[in-house]
């Protein structure tokens, strides 16, 4: 199995389909198993008509009332017709082929659908309580600092056990659910722990892999589901009803039964298949954690939290048995031992993340606004091997954003860009964070976001945009370009990914008519600069319709789309600090270019760039890592510029791959106004 540390974001999101052609098998066999299961079982009761009321038996089937039961066995095995059992088998198969159909469809949308199903309730910062404010910037911290758009948080009410889970099809379509409890019981490192895991299932693979498995299962459970509603029902049923009248409900209560017991033994499949995909990979997770935060006292304190707790991590919702193998913890009690269990013993987690954790001495200095004295080590194989202080290890990861390869740090946030984060989102201006927190107030950035600083320019870009969508909507965006005006260009791509929940919560028609005001607003000057080809990239990737699907690959050969390639390295070469033909040369040799290529910059137009993008954004998973590998190289010739970091992680964000903001960390200047 892959390792989020050995292996890269796309091998591991290569792994994650390989996964899910796998699961298919399985769950063709499971279902298999289970129709067989429900014939068995449906042939016990005409095995017993046969014996008690008598009927047509095969030849050499004799019934012996001496050995009754030897004689029930021989008509069960050889007395019920075969087509019986055929038949059975095939309704069977129907249903639960249907069944998962109908879930996988009902799942279509990804996480939403998902946080539907549950009753979960989306969080706003416009009117959300200190506790959820600290889970939005939390989350807000951690997408930031892996690249990613920032994900919709929601909350589930009532719920007083902790736990928190991912959903999504894409890395940049996810959403994050988390418990209510989990909001009150926990510090924020140890919130921060939880988050941290969750988005290694994003960056890793899992999610996708979890959402298809959420969906072929469920024709798996379906059929103990169904026993237990007609069990349910039955019982209701008999409520207050005449004792002549009760056996109306006899034949339901005999199909629920039938139905529930052979049920189960799907429950039992589902969980099993749940117990072997899930176990290793949340041990990876929590190293992922304590990788992302260098802080093991986060996920370690949040395992200790759920073990101190009377309900622990057990969620109360209906559908938390269809859910447990995505939940950061056990969300529903098995005393079928570990090999039953979605997730490993709290105690062995624990263990592996921090050898030295005392649960004791935790609990009683465990304030959540202490600084953090030390942070953990790892091996290269994700094992915590010491901790040493908070100070030496702040030099050390520095040293390591300084020479990491940026394409090596896809998928791969580390604690430097977690600080990072956190400094950018502490220098934006408390009004500009209010006013993003709404779709109408977000849209209003954006388009501040595009104003030229030229007088001139701007006021004729700001009449483009009152003609368009009127007064208010002109001075709501005149507002919102003076809270920005002191921000430097660093700031401009965590503002758009902190913008994209509330553009994301829209219908597609509005998120269309935001982004043709987008549009027109851009040219309204008759050109398109670099930056604002950036900014309509990153927007239109992340609001376009279908945006929360996952991309198809339909491109397989990279000689298929030399020419694009070409073009857009071409883009970056140019961008390059130094000598474009050179920088060129430098990432021709990963797209088998010839080094002397490049496109002249005058022959270079945005609108074909844009074609181009959307060409190699349907390249196949393990050859898009070539793309921004040259990318990278091209533009490391001369030293990164904070354009050229904006134009590889607009690259990067249409070949669906999240990049950390570590070429901003490289020049700490670059978040200066």
């Amino acid at each position: 199995m892959l390792r989020p540390d050995t292996a890269d974001f796309f091998e591991l999101q290569d792994a994650a389909r390989r996964s899910t052609r796998r699961l298919v098998l399985v769950y063709v066999a499971a279902v298999i198993a289970v129709a067989f299961a429900v014939s068995a079982v449906a042939g016990l009761p005409y095995a017993a008509l046969l014996l008690y009321w008598g009927g047509p038996l095969p030849e050499g089937v004799t019934i012996d009332y001496g050995q009754l039961l030897r004689s029930f066995f021989a008509v069960w095995v050889h007395g019920v017709p075969p087509a019986f059992y055929a038949w059975t088998a095939g309704i069977t198969l129907a249903v639960m082929v249907g069944a998962t159909l109908w879930r996988s469809w009902q799942l279509r949308h990804g996480g939403e659908a998902v946080a539907e199903l549950l009753g979960a309730v989306r969080l706003d910062r416009s009117w959300g309580t200190p506790l959820q404010t600290r889970l939005l910037n939390v989350v807000e911290e951690m997408a930031i600092a892996s690249g990613i758009a920032v994900p919709p948080v929601y909350m589930l009410p009532g719920e007083r056990s902790v736990n928190a889970l991912v959903a999504g099809t894409t890395p940049n379509e996810a959403v994050v659910i988390v418990t209510q409890s989990a909001l009150e019981k926990l510090t924020r490192d140890e919130l921060q722990g939880v988050v941290a895991h969750e988005f290694s299932h994003i960056l890793n693979g899992d999610m996708q892999l979890n959402l298809r498995l959420l969906g072929l299962l469920y024709g798996i459970v379906f059929i103990g589901q169904s026993g237990q509603f007609l069990l349910r029902m039955a019982t209701a049923g008999a409520i207050g009803v005449e004792r002549e009248k009760q056996m109306i409900g006899v034949p339901q209560l005999f199909a629920g039964a039938v139905l529930a017991s052979v049920g189960y033994a799907g429950l039992m499949a589902a969980r099993f298949i749940k117990a072997a995909i899930a176990h290793q990979r949340e041990y990876l997770a929590d190293a992922a954690s304590v990788q992302f935060t260098r802080n093991p006292d986060g996920i370690a304190g949040a395992l200790d939290s759920i073990r101190s707790l009377r309900l622990g991590s057990q969620v109360m919702s209906r559908h938390a048995e269809e859910l447990s193998h995505m939940f950061f913890a056990q969300a529903v009690s098995t005393v079928l031992g570990p090999a039953f269990a979605t997730h490993p013993p709290i105690d062995a987690r624990i263990r592996r993340v921090h050898p030295r954790f005392d649960s004791r001495e935790y609990r009683r200095t465990r304030p959540g606004t202490q600084e953090r004295s030390e942070v953990a080590v790892l091996d290269g194989l994700g094992n915590v091997v010491k901790v040493i202080g908070a100070r030496d290890a702040a030099r050390s990861m520095t040293a390591l954003a300084a020479t990491a390869a940026v394409a090596e740090q896809v998928g791969k946030p580390t604690a430097a860009h977690l600080d990072l984060a956190g400094r950018v989102l502490a220098a934006l201006p408390a009004t500009t964070r209010q006013r993003m927190a709404v779709a109408a107030g977000a849209a209003q950035v954006m388009f501040a976001l595009a104003l030229e600083r030229d007088d001139a320019v701007r006021a004729g870009e700001l009449a483009v945009l009152e003609a368009r969508c009127g007064a208010l909507e002109r001075a709501e965006t005149e507002a919102a370009y003076g809270e920005l005006r002191g921000l430097g260009r660093a700031f401009v791509l965590p503002l758009i990914e902190l913008a994209l929940p509330a553009l994301k919560s829209q219908k597609q028609a509005a998120r269309d008519a935001f982004l043709a005001d987008l549009g027109a607003l851009v040219e309204a000057d008759r050109r398109v600069t670099l930056g604002e080809f950036v900014l309509l990239t990153f927007l239109r990737q992340h609001l376009r319709e279908g945006a929360g699907r996952a991309i198809a690959t339909r491109v397989r050969a990279l000689a298929d789309v030399r020419e694009e390639a070409r073009l857009v390295l071409s883009l970056v070469a140019h961008v390059a600090r130094g000598d474009s033909a050179g920088a060129f040369a430098k990432g021709a040799h990963w797209l088998e270019l010839p080094a002397d290529a490049l496109l002249p910059q005058s022959g270079i137009a945005l609108a074909p760039v844009s074609a181009a993008l959307e060409r190699l954004r349907v390249l196949a998973p393990l050859v898009k890592p070539r793309v921004l590998r040259a990318c990278v190289d091209a533009a490391a010739d001369g030293g990164f510029t904070l354009r050229q970091a904006e134009l590889l992680r607009a690259v990067a964000a249409t070949l669906d791959c999240p990049v950390p903001p570590v070429l901003a960390a490289l020049d700490p200047a670059t978040l200066a106004g």
